[in-house]
C-alpha cells in the first residue's frame, strides 16, 4: 500500500564457534539439503530489485594551497601541487649544510669541466690551489677506513666545490657581479669564467631539492638548515598540515613511512557556514561497477570459488572489531557494493553533494547521508572529537618513488638486562657518500692487546663494562615530578677517563646530545624497539619534472638487544 514504510529483512548466517570455517565449507549431505540450501538463499524466489545501471554524482572541489611545515603554531607558506610533489617539501632536508667530501668534489670536477667548455680551463689549476679539497682535522668527516682511503685520494686533486659556492654566490650578488678575488682572472677570460659560473651555480641548486627556508618554531633543539622543517625531533618523525581556502585544515602528526595518503590526515579547523573557494563539479553521468576482490563470494551456490584467499581461516576474537568488519563485509556486504570513479584533480579536498543512482526498473533513488550531522560522507576525514568531516582528499602524492640505499641507519632498543634503552648508530653518511658502518670502525679502531710474557696471577677490577662506541644511553626522566609520563634523555658514556664520552656523528641523533630541551618520547621506543634511516629518493612528478630529495624514514625496529652492559667486572 501507498505510504507504508519499506522493510528490508536479509538472511545472514550465525555460528556459536569461534572459527569461521565450518559455516563457510557448505558440506554436501544429500540432494535435498543442497535444495534446501537453495531454498534459505532465495535463488528460488523472484527478486523485483533492479540492478543499478547509471549513477549521477554531483561534488564540490577545494584546492589546497598552503602547507605548514612544523607543529602547530608554525607560520604556513604557499603551495602550489603542479609545482612540487608534498611528500618532498616535507620530507626534503638541506644537503648543502653539510655536504660530504664526494659531493663537494663532485662539485668541483663540474667546475672545471663547465671551464673547459668555455674555452677557460686554463684557469682550473689555480682554482685547485685557490679552493684545495681536504678532509676535517678533527676526522669528522671520515669515520671509516674508506672515507679515509677516499679523502687521501681526492685532498688536493679538486676543487672544494662547497667554499667556492659559497664566495661566488656572495660576489654574484654584488650590484656589479664580479668575481672572488683569487684566483687572478685576466680581464679579457672575465666574462667567460663568470658565465661558467654562473651556469656552475644553477647546476647545483637544481641537483639536489632544497626545501624553502625553515619557518619559526619548527624542530626545536636543532641548527638551522640542518633538518626538515616538519621534524620533530623528540618523537623522530614528521609533522606538517595542509589547509584550502574554505577554512579546512588537515593535520598529519605522525608521518613516517613515506606513503602520504588521505588516511594521513585528520582533520581540523572550522569550516565558514559559506565556505568560499569551491568550484562545483558535475552532475556526471556514468555507469556504476561491481565491487570485486580475491576471495569473493560466487554468485552461484554451486560454483567453485578461488581457494587463494581463505576468509573462513580468518581468526578473530569478540574483541576484534577490525578483523570482524573485513569478515562481515568480504563475506555478507561484498556484493552490496558499487564502485564510481570519479576523477578530480590532484590536491583537491573533494565532497560529494548529491548521489542519484537510477536502476533497470527506471526507479531514481537518491543515497542520503550517513553522517549524524546531515552531510553525506564516506570514508571521511576523522576528526579530534571523534567526529567524522565529510570530504575526502585527493592527496598530492607521489604514485612510486625509488629509493636509493640507507645512508644513516639509528635503531632504538630496549636493554632489559641493563635497565635501559638505547639509540645505536650503525652507520652514518662517510666521506665516500656512502653508508659507513660503524661496527666495523669501532672494531678496527681496537688495538690488539700485546702478548703477555707469563700468566699474570692477579686479577684486574672494573666497575663497568663499556658498550660499544656507537651506543648512546637513553636515560628515562620526568618533566614533571607529578606526571607519571617519560622520556627519554640521551646520555654520553665517559670512556678510558675522558670527561665525556663520544658523541653521535649522524645527523639523526645529534640534535639530541647534550641538549636539555630535547628528549624522545617513551611511547616512541616501544618494546619492538624502532628503526630511522635517511635516503635518497627520486621521483617524477605529474608535469614529468624529476626531483631528487634525502629523506628520512622511520620504522618498526628489531626487538629487544642487549648491550653487554656490567658491573662490578673481574678479568684476568
Amino acid at each position: 500500500m501507498a505510504g507504508e514504510p519499506v522493510r528490508w529483512a536479509r538472511l545472514e548466517p550465525g555460528s556459536r564457534d569461534r572459527e569461521l570455517a565450518p559455516g563457510l565449507e557448505a558440506r554436501l549431505h544429500d540432494p535435498l539439503w543442497l535444495l534446501g540450501r537453495q531454498w534459505q538463499f532465495g535463488e528460488f524466489a523472484a527478486s523485483d530489485g533492479g540492478s543499478a545501471i547509471v549513477a549521477d554524482v554531483s561534488a564540490t572541489l577545494a584546492p589546497l594551497t598552503a602547507v605548514r611545515r612544523g607543529r602547530t603554531g608554525t607560520a604556513a607558506q604557499p603551495y602550489a601541487v603542479s609545482a612540487v610533489p608534498l611528500e618532498t617539501l616535507v620530507e626534503a632536508e638541506n644537503v648543502q649544510t653539510a655536504p660530504t667530501l664526494r659531493m663537494r668534489a663532485r662539485a668541483g670536477q663540474h667546475f672545471e669541466r663547465l671551464l673547459v667548455a668555455g674555452r677557460v680551463g686554463q684557469y682550473a689549476a689555480a682554482y685547485r690551489a685557490a679552493y684545495p679539497l681536504a678532509a676535517a682535522a678533527d676526522g669528522s668527516d671520515t669515520p671509516d677506513a674508506n672515507s679515509r682511503r677516499f679523502a687521501a685520494l681526492i685532498s688536493g686533486r679538486a676543487v672544494d666545490g662547497a667554499r667556492l659556492a659559497v664566495d661566488l654566490r656572495k660576489a654574484l650578488a654584488q650590484p656589479a657581479p664580479a668575481l672572488p678575488p683569487a684566483p687572478v682572472i685576466a680581464a679579457a677570460d672575465v666574462t667567460a669564467v663568470r658565465s661558467a659560473a654562473q651556469v656552475w651555480l644553477a647546476w647545483a641548486d637544481a641537483l639536489v631539492f632544497a626545501p624553502p627556508a625553515a619557518p619559526p618554531g619548527s624542530a626545536p633543539g636543532t641548527p638551522p638548515g640542518s633538518a626538515p622543517a616538519g621534524w620533530l625531533n623528540e618523537r623522530l618523525e614528521y609533522t606538517f598540515a595542509t589547509s584550502s581556502p574554505d577554512g579546512l585544515t588537515l593535520e598529519a602528526d605522525e608521518y613516517t613511512d613515506g606513503h602520504l595518503d588521505w588516511h594521513t590526515f585528520t582533520a581540523g579547523g572550522t569550516v565558514a557556514a559559506a565556505p568560499t573557494g569551491r568550484t562545483t563539479l558535475g552532475p556526471l553521468t556514468m555507469v556504476p561497477t561491481a565491487v570485486n576482490y580475491p576471495g569473493m563470494p560466487a554468485s552461484r551456490l554451486w560454483e567453485f570459488e578461488d581457494g587463494q584467499v581463505n576468509f573462513g581461516a580468518l581468526e578473530a576474537g569478540p574483541d576484534d572489531l577490525g578483523r570482524m568488519l573485513l569478515a562481515g563485509f568480504a563475506l555478507v556486504y561484498g556484493a552490496n557494493w558499487l564502485l564510481l570513479p570519479l576523477e578530480v584533480p590532484q590536491g583537491t579536498i573533494v565532497r560529494i553533494t548529491r548521489l542519484d543512482v537510477r536502476d533497470t526498473f527506471g526507479s531514481t533513488t537518491s543515497v542520503g547521508p550517513t553522517a549524524p550531522g546531515g552531510e553525506w560522507t564516506m570514508f571521511g576525514l576523522s576528526r579530534p572529537n571523534r567526529t567524522s568531516e565529510a570530504a575526502l582528499l585527493a592527496a598530492p602524492a607521489l604514485a612510486a618513488s625509488v629509493a636509493g640505499r640507507d645512508i644513516e641507519d639509528v635503531l632504538l632498543l630496549r636493554d632489559e638486562a641493563a635497565n635501559l634503552a638505547w639509540a645505536i648508530e650503525r652507520a652514518i653518511e662517510g666521506a665516500d657518500g656512502r653508508p659507513a658502518d660503524l661496527a666495523q670502525a669501532a672494531h678496527e679502531a681496537v688495538a690488539p692487546a700485546p702478548p703477555a710474557d707469563r700468566p699474570s696471577e692477579t686479577l684486574s677490577y672494573r666497575l663497568r663494562s663499556d658498550p660499544p662506541p656507537y651506543w648512546f644511553p637513553l636515560l628515562p626522566q620526568r618533566a614533571q615530578p607529578a606526571d607519571p609520563s617519560m622520556t627519554f634523555q640521551l646520555g654520553l658514556l665517559p670512556r678510558d677517563g675522558a670527561a665525556t664520552g663520544p658523541r653521535p656523528r649522524g645527523r639523526l641523533l645529534a640534535p639530541l646530545a647534550g641538549s636539555p630541551r630535547v628528549s624522545v618520547r617513551e611511547d616512541e621506543v616501544p618494546r619492538e624497539g624502532a628503526r630511522v634511516t635517511r635516503a635518497y629518493q627520486l621521483a617524477r612528478w605529474i608535469d614529468g619534472s624529476t626531483f631528487l630529495w634525502l629523506g628520512r624514514r622511520k620504522g618498526v625496529g628489531h626487538g629487544e638487544g642487549s648491550s653487554g652492559l656490567r658491573f662490578d667486572v673481574t678479568d684476568e
